[in-house]
C-alpha cells in the first residue's frame, strides 16, 4: 500500500506513527491515505500530503539549499497536481461510459481478426469443436459475429419447439445491422419437416441465409469457413478459363447436353480436329466408343441445326412448298415426282422440337 512504500521510504519503523529518520534523527510525519480509498489517484495525488509536510521542505532544503529554484519548482509542482486532478475526475466520467456501452454500439470494437462469439453462447457445445480460428466472447446482439457486415444466429430444432418465439425476438433485437444474415440451425430431433419448412419461410420473409449442421462438429466447421473467408472474394469458387488447346475443347463439347470429358477425349482421338468431328456425319459419330444413340442425335443437331428460330420456320416452309409441288404434279402427270420427294415424318416432327425450342428461348 501506500503506507508501506512510505515507511519503506523514509526508514518509518511503525505501522500508525511517524518513526524517526534513522540519518538525521527527526520525527516523521503520519503516513498518507491509502490510494486505495482512490482508485483513480495517481502517484501525485497518492504522496502529495508528503510533500506539504515541514519534514519534507527541511530534508528537500538540505540536501539542496535555499535558491531561486525553490520556488519554480513549487510552481512546477503545483501545475503537475492540477493536472492530475483535472484526469482524475475524468477518469470516472470515462469508466460510466464504458459501463453504459449498449451491446449494439460495442460492435464497432471489435476486432477484425477475430471470430466473435456473444457471451449467451457460453456452454455451447459447438464452440468445443471451433479449433482452426481464434474467437472471443464479447457483448453484442448476434450469436456469433464474422466481420462488421456479417453475423450468424445459433438454433436448435429442439430449443424452437420448446421456445418458439424465442427466435422472433432475436430477429427484431439484430435490425437491419448487417448485410449477411445466416441462421445456423443444428437438426436435432427426427420430425423436423414442419419445423424446417416454418424456418425456411421466416429466412425468407426476413432476408436470412439458412444453414443446416446435422452434428455440432458440421455447425463448428461452417462457422470457421464464414470466418476464414471474411474477407476473400469470389474466385476461389468460380469457374476457372481453360488456358490450353485440349481443355477448351472439352468445354465445348461438354456443352452438349450428356456429353462428358472422356467423350470429348474419345471423339477428339477420333477425328482428330473439331471440323473433322463438325463434318462427320451420324454413322461416323456412332462408331467411336462410348457415344451412344443419344449422344450422336445431340452432337449432329448441335453441329447443323440452325442457331435462330427464324431459319427453322424458313426451312419448314420450303419443305411444305416442294411437298405441295410434289403432290400437284402428282395429279397432273398421274406418276410420282423423279427428284423432288415430300418430307419425311421424322422431319417434320424435327422442325416442329426446333421452332418450339426456339420459340421458347427467344
Amino acid at each position: 500500500s501506500t503506507a508501506e512504500a512510505y515507511a519503506i521510504r523514509g526508514g518509518a519503523g511503525g505501522g500508525g506513527g511517524g518513526g524517526t529518520n534513522q540519518s538525521s534523527g527527526r520525527p516523521l510525519p503520519p503516513p498518507p491515505p491509502d490510494a486505495e480509498d482512490n482508485p483513480y489517484a495517481t502517484f501525485s495525488q497518492a504522496f502529495g500530503d508528503v510533500e506539504d509536510t515541514e519534514h519534507f521542505r527541511q530534508e528537500v532544503e538540505a540536501i539542496r539549499g535555499k535558491g531561486a529554484d525553490a520556488g519554480r519548482d513549487d510552481r512546477a509542482r503545483a501545475e503537475q497536481r492540477a493536472f492530475d486532478a483535472a484526469a482524475a475526475a475524468a477518469a470516472p466520467a470515462e469508466s460510466e461510459i464504458g459501463v453504459n456501452v449498449s451491446a449494439r454500439d460495442s460492435h464497432i470494437a471489435l476486432q477484425p481478426h477475430v471470430l466473435h462469439v456473444s457471451t449467451k453462447q457460453r456452454g455451447n457445445a459447438v464452440l468445443n469443436y471451433i479449433r482452426n480460428v481464434p474467437f472471443a466472447y464479447s457483448k453484442m446482439v448476434p450469436d456469433y459475429i464474422f466481420s462488421p457486415n456479417r453475423c450468424a444466429l445459433f438454433l436448435s430444432c429442439k430449443y424452437h419447439n420448446l421456445h418458439p418465439n424465442y427466435i422472433h425476438r432475436r430477429i427484431s433485437e439484430m435490425r437491419t445491422d448487417f448485410d449477411l444474415r445466416v441462421l445456423l440451425l443444428l437438426v436435432d430431433i427426427d420430425d423436423n419437416a414442419a419445423t424446417l419448412l416454418f424456418l425456411n419461410k421466416l429466412c425468407v420473409v426476413n432476408n436470412m441465409t439458412l444453414i443446416l449442421a446435422w452434428s455440432n462438429e458440421e455447425a463448428a466447421r461452417y462457422l470457421e469457413t464464414f470466418k476464414a473467408f471474411e474477407g476473400k472474394d469470389a474466385s476461389s469458387i468460380q469457374r476457372r478459363e481453360q488456358t490450353n488447346f485440349a481443355d477448351q475443347i472439352g468445354d465445348v463439347l461438354c456443352a452438349v447436353r450428356s456429353v462428358n470429358k472422356t467423350d470429348s477425349s474419345q471423339l477428339m482421338s477420333q477425328f482428330g480436329t473439331l471440323k473433322g468431328l463438325m463434318a462427320a456425319p451420324m454413322d461416323e459419330l456412332s462408331l467411336c466408343p462410348g457415344i451412344g444413340e443419344k449422344k450422336v442425335r445431340r452432337l449432329y443437331e448441335a453441329f447443323h441445326k440452325p442457331f435462330s428460330s427464324t431459319a427453322a420456320r424458313k426451312r419448314r416452309k420450303e419443305r411444305e412448298k416442294a411437298a405441295a409441288a410434289a403432290a400437284k404434279e402428282k395429279d397432273d402427270n398421274d406418276e410420282p415426282p423423279k427428284k423432288t420427294a415430300a418430307p419425311s415424318i421424322t422431319a417434320t416432327l424435327e422442325d416442329d422440337e426446333e421452332e418450339r425450342f426456339f420459340d421458347d428461348n427467344s
